[in-house]
């Protein structure tokens, strides 16, 4: 992927989710990808479902992706629109698909879902190459492993549908970890400035020509001509087998459904009403609202939800507008609105 599209990439995940956790992935059902010409058209539609599949249903398998055409359906069917998109002198095929028609198909087939709320997963990769001082890799880096780091990380978080961030250092940050000493932990600096989800605590260390080791959550020794090449494929792995556990907690089954009573407080006017109702309906999980009472600025739904209990608040509390206040039972959920 284009080097600036990258960073065009990493702008809006920064927009989206560098003060909070749990966040909406807002273009969930639009997918970008490269293209070099209108005569790869339809390869890159191709590509595009693919991408829209591993991201709705957490799952790289491509057992998904024949399931479903196997049911009869081709890939153009679930399409809403496509366009040709310049994006920093490259051209990218924007492709918007019916999220309505996917779901149902996804339904229909029993294959898992992963909704809107994707976790946010801070990465601080401590480097110490021999020939600088040790550093973080941020946004604004630029050396050969700084670029696969970002790279890699802007490509999976595009592809899987989550946030992977890296920190992005002011110059008050890089001025307080240069003069950080034993006493004071850089590291603790620069968490205490996010919120997430998940941390990943990682160091690469240069032991000589071609030598490079990873500790901390990457346990890896890097013994080769092809340093750069075993560097992007070791922390690759890690990222996805990462991604992977941590969607094992937000899979939907969409064989399994309930009925739930949800009450949300904190509904002060209608226009809240609007939005928090919005909001509601965008979690993929409910599939049919009816509201059975509104009362002391508290709305009560009969809910239809896909999957089980246990996941629905998984989804919940990945979601940046309710908190869960109580959860009398199985078969109901009080919630309050976050404006």
């Amino acid at each position: 992927m284009h080097n600036n599209f990258i960073k065009h990439f990493l702008v809006i995940l920064i927009i989206f989710s560098n003060h909070s956790f749990g966040k909406e992935f807002e273009e969930l059902f639009t997918i970008y990808v490269p293209i070099e010409n209108s005569s790869k058209i339809e390869s890159s539609i191709n590509k595009s479902f693919n991408n829209l599949v591993f991201r709705i249903s957490g799952s790289k398998s491509p057992s998904n992706i024949w399931k479903i055409i196997n049911s009869g359906s081709s890939r153009k069917d679930f399409i809403q629109s496509y366009s040709i998109k310049n994006i920093d002198m490259s051209s990218y095929l924007e492709v918007n698909f019916d999220q309505v028609l996917v779901i149902n198909k996804f339904k229909e087939l029993s294959i898992p879902i992963v909704g809107y709320s994707r976790p946010v997963i801070l990465f601080l990769i401590n480097i110490e190459s021999g020939s600088d001082k040790p550093y973080y890799v941020s946004q604004e880096s630029n050396n050969e492993i700084d670029t696969i780091i970002i790279e890699t990380l802007a490509n999976l978080s595009n592809e899987r549908g989550l946030f992977l961030e890296l920190p992005v250092l002011d110059l008050e940050d890089k001025k307080y970890i240069s003069n950080t000493n034993i006493l004071s932990s850089p590291k603790e600096y620069l968490i205490s400035q996010y919120d997430f989800d998940e941390f990943v605590d990682v160091k690469l260390t240069n032991l000589g020509l071609n030598k490079w080791l990873f500790s901390g959550d990457i346990e890896e020794d890097i013994l080769a001509e092809n340093y750069i090449e075993d560097i992007k494929k070791a922390f690759t792995l890690y990222v996805e087998s990462r991604i992977q556990s941590i969607y094992e907690n937000l899979i939907i089954d969409t064989s399994k459904t309930l009925l739930l009573d949800v009450s949300i407080a904190g509904i002060n006017s209608y226009e809240e009403y609007e939005i928090s109702k919005d909001k509601l309906s965008k979690i993929i999980a409910i599939s049919n609202l009816e509201i059975l009472n509104f009362k002391n600025n508290t709305i009560t739904y009969k809910i239809n939800v896909m999957g089980d209990f246990d996941t629905f608040k998984n989804t919940i509390k990945n979601n940046t507008f309710f908190e869960i206040i109580t959860d009398n039972s199985i078969n109901s959920l009080n919630l309050r609105f976050i404006k």
